[in-house]
């Protein structure tokens, strides 16, 4: 079982590392709402020595983040870049799920030619990478957004 109140402690020491400015762009009633649900026992030290990637964070609390972080923190021109990067990664994948499985190519086989082949299995490897980031890039924002807005209705 996830304990989200654990994960809030970690979003609010990181809110709270913010500068004012940005602090403020983040709602009264997200700030109160993460408040009253963190774990009072439950202690996160936040090392200003490391980036945040380093800070070993829980995947929820980077999915809280990065809720925050699109809801109220980006500007207009830095959403508008983000959900093109993720426009973008979602046509990727697809084209890549489309060459992979495509009816029309499913059932060939190129016997031919082993070199060509080794380089078909190259490829696969590749794409199949590059299709693993791109689910995980949609997944994570669906999560984000699911999980924010499941807990907001707690």
């Amino acid at each position: 079982m996830v304990d989200y109140s654990k994960r809030l402690v970690e979003v609010d020491v990181i809110l709270n590392h913010l500068n004012k400015e940005n602090y403020d762009k983040i709602p009264e009633d997200i700030i109160k709402t993460i408040e009253e649900n963190k774990d009072k026992d439950y202690i996160w030290e936040y090392d200003e020595t490391k980036t945040l990637k380093e800070q070993g964070l829980n995947r929820d609390t980077i999915i809280f983040l990065s809720y925050i972080n699109m809801e109220y923190l980006l500007t207009p021109e830095q959403k508008e870049l983000m959900e093109e990067i993720h426009n973008n990664n979602e046509k990727l994948a697809e084209d890549l799920r489309q060459t992979k499985y495509g009816a029309d190519d499913l059932f060939k086989k190129n016997d031919n030619d082993k070199s060509q082949n080794v380089e078909t299995n190259a490829d696969v490897e590749n794409n199949t990478q590059i299709e693993k980031i791109a689910v995980y890039q949609e997944n994570i924002l669906i999560r984000i957004f699911n999980k924010i807005r499941n807990f907001l209705k707690k």
